[in-house]
C-alpha cells in the first residue's frame, strides 16, 4: 500500500500513526494485511478503516458478538454493518485518498474565506451536501469568486497531528466552471506547505468528488464505513 510511489514511506508512516492514534490502537495494525478489532468503551459507533490491505475494527464490547458474524467486504459497506446490530444507523461509507505534493497553481484566484463567503455557498446548498463537504467547521478556509459572490469554497482541518482533512463546497449554478477545483487546490497547497498530509475523503458513489480528487493528485489508499450505535 505505502510502496505506491505517489505516497512516500515517510508519508505512510505518518499516515498510520495518525489513523492508529484515532482509532486507539498500534500502527502495526495497519501494516502490512489483516484484520485487527479493537474495544471503545467510549464509542457509541463502530468504526471501521482499511489502509491498504489492513483493516481496523473499533467498537464498543457490546458490539463484539454481532461483529464477529460479519465478513471481512461487509466491514466496509455500512448499510451491512447495521443491519447486524439491532438499533444502528449507518452514517455511512467512504473512500480515503492522499496526497502529499502540491497541485499545480489553479487559473482561477483563491483568496481566505470570510464568514459570508462560507455562508453564502451553504446557503445554496441542500443542507446534506453541506454537511458532507464540512467546511463551515475548518479552521482554514479559502474562497473563489465570481465577480462579487462566492462560487466555491474550500479548507482544511488539521487532524491527529500529521494528516489535514479537506473540504470543498461549490454553489450549485458555479459547478463545472473550475472554480471548485481552483479552492480545493489552494487548500490543499496550504496544507502540504503547513507539513500536513493531505486528506480526502468522500461518499461512496460521489463521483464528481472522486474526480476532483484525482484531478489534484490524490491517491486512493483506503475506505471507512461508520455506523452509529442506537
Amino acid at each position: 500500500m505505502f510502496g505506491d510511489p505517489d505516497v512516500p514511506q515517510r508519508e505512510g508512516v505518518r499516515l498510520r500513526a495518525a489513523w492508529a492514534e484515532a482509532l486507539g490502537t498500534t500502527t502495526a495494525a495497519l501494516e502490512g494485511s489483516g484484520l485487527t478489532r479493537v474495544e471503545r468503551d467510549d464509542l457509541d459507533a463502530v468504526v471501521v478503516v482499511r489502509l491498504g490491505a489492513a483493516t481496523v475494527v473499533a467498537a464498543p464490547p457490546s458490539a463484539k458478538a454481532a461483529l464477529g458474524a460479519v465478513s471481512a467486504e461487509a466491514l466496509l459497506d455500512a448499510d451491512r454493518i447495521a443491519a447486524a446490530l439491532p438499533g444502528a444507523r449507518p452514517i455511512g461509507s467512504a473512500h480515503l485518498l492522499f496526497t502529499g505534493a502540491r497541485p499545480p497553481l489553479p487559473d482561477r484566484e483563491a483568496v481566505p474565506a470570510t464568514s459570508f463567503d462560507v455562508a453564502a455557498v451553504g446557503a445554496s446548498m441542500a443542507e446534506d451536501e453541506w454537511d458532507e463537504a464540512g467546511v463551515q467547521t475548518m479552521e482554514r478556509r479559502w474562497a473563489v469568486r465570481d465577480g462579487d459572490a462566492a462560487a466555491a469554497v474550500a479548507g482544511y482541518q488539521p487532524w491527529h497531528g500529521a494528516v489535514a482533512h479537506l473540504g470543498v463546497a461549490t454553489a450549485p449554478g458555479r459547478r463545472r466552471g473550475g472554480f471548485g477545483t481552483a479552492a480545493a487546490a489552494r487548500a490543499v497547497r496550504e496544507a502540504v506547505d503547513a507539513g500536513l498530509v493531505a486528506q480526502w475523503r468522500c461518499r461512496v458513489g460521489n463521483e464528481a468528488s472522486l474526480r476532483l480528487a484525482d484531478r489534484l493528485g490524490f491517491t486512493r489508499l483506503g475506505m471507512q464505513a461508520s455506523v452509529a450505535l442506537g
